[in-house]
């Protein structure tokens, strides 16, 4: 069985080092939705970290919100033209959101970001 490539997410892709997020939300632009939070700045690549807040008392719910939110990312990342590097911040009620609302906020925040990011 193959697997598109496009849909996939590589390592490179994933930010993981805390001083690159903190500068990301020093230097970025913040966008509020009803699923998620989003941090963005431009970069030289597309690469994205996932987070939730530590308000979500819960580990196990915590890390389901940071799944949820990765492959909602990994199936709509061709929508993100601009290279730029994304913190994504999922909210509580992410937990009760279906795959489909949360792909449909991804595209509308792509779009978003397309726009303020082109020349």
């Amino acid at each position: 069985m193959s697997v598109d490539k496009r849909y996939g997410l590589a390592a490179n892709e994933i930010i993981r080092r805390p001083q690159q997020i903190s500068a990301i939300f020093q230097n970025g632009r913040f966008y509020r939705g009803r699923w998620f939070d989003l941090v963005y700045a431009a970069g030289t690549s597309r690469q994205v970290a996932f987070a939730a807040t530590k308000r979500i008392r819960k580990a196990v719910a915590r890390n389901r919100i940071k799944r949820m939110l990765r492959e909602a990312y990994r199936l709509e990342k061709e929508n993100f033209r601009a290279p730029a590097q994304l913190v994504l911040i999922g909210h509580e009620n992410m937990l009760r959101a279906p795959l489909d609302d949360l792909r449909e906020q991804m595209r509308r925040v792509a779009v978003k970001i397309n726009l303020k990011e082109s020349p």
